[in-house]
This record gives structure tokens, sequence and C-alpha cells, in this order.
């Protein structure tokens, strides 16, 4: 067995280059005896199956190449000389060198100019070292303290590695109907309090990870990067309680917790989100594989091809039917000369991923992180909004879209993790502002208001809107005077929670998140099956 290079003893380099970290943590191969169905097959009916569960999930591939069955990365035979350097290897094999295009770039500070002048809305790139500033960098590598302080939260898990088949199952998607056969994978949720995941995450017969909405009581121990700051905000929005207008609306924060024992590690799919992130991994290590749809669209297959190039946009999330860990390029040979970028996450450090930028991502060890998410929507105000640039300060002090367990007990949404859901305050709280500076006075008329509301709550079954209507209102208008001004509707609690419970409404309510209860779901269409998870 060829003996790999180790990680790079100087910790002050921007990313390790991918040559030297490629398979670092290998060790005697083991050799397994499981076959892995391939395209083309045929399912126990004799007809034919044109996808299968990805390899990392099927736990054939969730380990380095050298400990894995070397059939699985063979050319077959007949293929020899026909098929394209790459085939059936993984991301980031020496084969994919002719198209990798380097790796993203690293900084160790940035001004909100540069990042929204030059790296927003395309560009991603890592902050070395920025993470260590945050009381989570040394906390939340102890159970026992996360244990303590955030055990009674509830949290989302899945299983280590991922797969997305289930989703399209019985569709029509790429001018086929999605067959899947009796090895399909489901896709399996399960809510849990974090004190009852914790005793169970290091113990290798438990294939699950914490991906969730973080707990606001967590938010305290993480400072986030300033670097895009300045979002523009309506005129009468006043910005966080307590800190100022110069700091971005943020969106959603989440929280991931893993544990990966030896040489496994847990996978993505190849996917890209909807809203721009700002990850910081405070313990374990991410590899990162990226490319830039607005040139490789046209090399990379998408499920729902959602992605408008000529726009850079989207209209949903979305994710490819590329195995990561086993690329076939006798199916999709246009892959080979995708553009891609990589990028190491060491604990410490914090990276920038743009919404609509795709990309795959394994996890290694105990592994750690804290996200928060600001929208497509928003755009760089030079004046920062009239303030001074402040320092960073811990994510506790930002305003947060969606917040969990949510501000108060009697929100539809209060302990429901919600990720991914709409954008109630450009919605409702922009609309109603503009409103208000387009009527006379500038002042929004009860009639107006209480027309508005009613409206954007229709259908969404919400008890008592009527009175919760006019309660907000006369929370905004304590004198009678009729009309109001934009910057009551921004200060207004009651209004805010209104709008919150029809967002909540809209997803489907309190939705099943009900506490250790394993879902399988087998696709998209109600075909499911829950267990009282046991541990």
């Amino acid at each position: 067995m060829v003996l790999l290079p180790e990680w790079p003893a100087s910790r002050d380099v921007a990313v390790v280059p991918h040559r030297q970290r490629r398979w670092a943590f290998a060790r005697p191969a083991l050799i397994l005896s499981l076959a892995l169905g391939s395209p083309g097959a045929t399912d126990a009916q004799g007809s034919k199956q044109a996808f299968h569960p990805n390899c990392a999930a099927r736990k054939l591939c969730n380990r380095p190449m050298e400990e894995r069955d070397p059939k699985l990365h063979e050319v077959p035979e007949k293929l020899q000389g026909k098929a394209p350097k790459g085939h059936l290897k993984p991301l980031g094999h020496p084969d994919f060198d002719d198209s990798w295009a380097g790796e993203i770039d690293a900084v160790e500070d940035m001004e909100p100019e540069t990042f929204w002048t030059k790296y927003w809305p395309k560009k991603p790139f890592i902050m070395k070292g920025f993470a260590k500033k945050s009381p989570a960098f040394t906390k939340w590598k102890d159970d026992t303290y996360l244990l303590e302080n955030f055990g009674e939260f509830k949290a989302k898990t899945e299983p280590k590695n991922e797969d997305r088949l289930t989703d399209y199952c019985g569709d029509f998607k790429m001018g086929q109907k999605i067959k899947c056969g009796k090895d399909t994978i489901p896709y399996t949720e399960t809510h849990m309090r974090i004190k009852k995941f914790l005793p169970s995450f290091r113990k290798s017969s438990f294939d699950k990870y914490i991906i969730t909405q973080m707990p606001d009581a967590m938010a305290p121990d993480f400072i986030v990067p300033n670097f895009h700051s300045c979002g523009k905000r309506d005129v009468a929005d006043p910005g966080p309680e307590g800190g100022g207008r110069w700091m971005t609306q943020m969106y959603e924060n989440n929280f991931w917790l893993s544990y990966n024992d030896g040489n496994n590690f847990s996978t993505s799919v190849i996917h890209y989100d909807m809203n721009h992130q700002i990850m910081c991994q405070f313990d374990g290590t991410k590899e990162w594989f990226m490319w830039d749809l607005s040139s490789e669209a046209s090399k990379i297959p998408m499920w729902s091809g959602f992605y408008k190039k000529g726009r850079h946009e989207a209209d949903g999330s979305d994710d490819s039917p590329i195995d990561g860990e086993r690329v076939d390029l006798m199916r999709w040979p246009a892959f080979k000369d995708a553009k891609w970028y990589n990028a190491t996450l060491e604990a410490g450090d914090c990276l920038y991923t743009p919404a609509l930028l795709l990309h795959y991502v394994r996890s290694f060890g105990r592994n750690v992180a804290g996200m928060t998410m600001f929208q497509r929507e928003e755009r760089f105000d030079p004046q920062c909004n009239g303030e001074t640039l402040g320092e960073p300060k811990p994510l506790s002090e930002y305003d947060v879209m969606w917040s969990f367990p949510e501000e108060d007990k009697s929100l539809l949404g209060w302990n429901v993790v919600k990720m991914g859901y709409p954008n109630w305050k450009r919605r409702y709280l922009w609309s109603l502002a503009k409103r208000a500076r387009k009527s006379e006075g500038k002042k929004l008329q009860k009639q107006d208001f209480l027309k508005f509301v009613q409206g954007a709550g229709k259908g969404s079954g919400l008890k008592k809107l009527k009175a919760r209507t006019e309660a907000a209102w006369s929370e905004m208008d304590p004198a009678g005077e009729g009309a109001v001004d934009a910057s009551a509707i921004f200060r207004s609690r009651q209004l805010r929670f209104i709008f919150k419970d029809i967002c909540v409404a809209q997803e489907g309510g309190r939705g099943e998140q009900e506490e250790d209860v394993e879902v399988d779901r087998y696709d998209l269409k109600g075909d499911t099956q829950k267990r009282k998870m046991e541990l």
C-alpha cells in the first residue's frame, strides 16, 4: 500500500493542498465483500432500475479509498479503454486533477466593502482562525457542557451519510419515471432531545447526526464575523434591540454535531442551498468540494433543474444524482470537465458559502459546527444604514428571523424545528411599511392594515386572527389616532407574532416532530413508516 502524506505541521497555511490531505488517515485496507448496484441493473421484478442509493449511504464508501473493496472502483473489463479517467473514483481522486481549479481564498479578515463588491454573491472563502474567538471553540468540545447547558432542547437528526433518492421515487425526472428498488434506503428523520443524543452519538451502531435549528441559548457562544455587515434595511427598521442598523438581518441559525469513529466520515449529497451561509467549525474537520454553477451547470446533472444559469437564480434548492464517492462518468461524461474548487475547514476556521454554490462535504472525527445565514435578497448599503461598522458580536445580539424554540410559547412555531421557512419580515413588514409611506401623511390607515393582515392570513386556519389583528393595531396606535407610521409596524411584537404564525401555518403548522420517533420516508407522496426509537 502506498504511504500517503500526513497533514502539514504548519497551522498557518491558508488551506491544506488537496494532494496532501487526500485520504491522509490511511490504515491497512479492509476488504469488503458487499456488492453495489450499478446503473441499468435489473430489479427483482425484471424491470430496469436506473438509480440506486449512493455508495457512502450503503456504508461501502464512508471511509478512505484504501479501506474499501477495490472492486468498487475498478473499471469493468468491457469498459477498459472506453471509460473516461476518473470513472468510478471518488471526488478529489488524482484522476480529477485535470479539472481542478484550485483552492478557494483564505483570509484572516475582511471589510464589508470588499465582501460585497468582490465575493458576494458567488465566491466562497475561508476566514482562518476566526472561530477561535468564539467561546464555542472551547466549550462545545466538551460533551458534558453541551449536555448540561443545552440537553433539554429538541434537535433534528438524520443519517450520517446522506442519500436523497427517496425525494424522487415515483416522480418523473430527467425524462423518465424514477424507479426505486428494494435496495432503496429511506430518508430517516428523528427528533430527540440533545440529552438523549449525546450518550449514544459516539457508538458506531448509532447512525445519526444532529443537523438542526440552533437553540437560541447557544447563540451567546458563537461570535459572528462582521464582513457581511451593512446589509440594507428598511428605513423604518431599527435593527436588533441593543445592536444597530449596521448589523445585517440574519435569517436562520443551524447546529451540527456528529461523531465519526476511526477513519469513517459523514457525507452530504452534491447540492446547493438557497441562502448565504457563514459556518464556523468548532471541532473536527470538513472537506469541501465546490462548483460554480454559473459556469459549470451544463456539465453537471441536477435532479430538478431549478437553477437558471442566465440569471444565476433558482426556483428552489436542488441536488445532483452523481455519487460523490463513486462518480459514474460513463453515465455523466461531461462531469469530468466540470471545474471544481476545494477547501479544508479545520477547527477554528469560518467559511462563507454563497447561496446556489454547488458543494459536497465530508466530515471527520467529532464534528461540531455552527452556522448563521442571510438571504439572497439582502443588498449592500455603502453608507451602512447611516451607522459606523461595529466589532464582531455574539449571534445572540443579532435579529434572526426564525428562532428556536421561539420567542414565546404562545407561537404556533414554538419548539418546532423551522428550517427553510418563509421570510415573514420582507414578505409582510416591508410591504406594510411601503404602504404606509405611500399613504396620505405617510401613515398607514387602520382599515388598510386590517385588510392586509386578514388577506395575508386567509386560508391559514389561524384561530382568532381578527381579534389578534385588532390587538396588534391597538399596540401600534395606543392613542387611537387611526393611523401609524412605518416605524410602529417594525416595533410591534404582536404583529410580528401574527406574521410568524401565518408562515408556520403555511408550512404545515406544527408538522410531525414527535420526539423519539423515527420516520422513514420512501418518497414524497406519503409512503412513510414510523417506529419508536429505542436506545
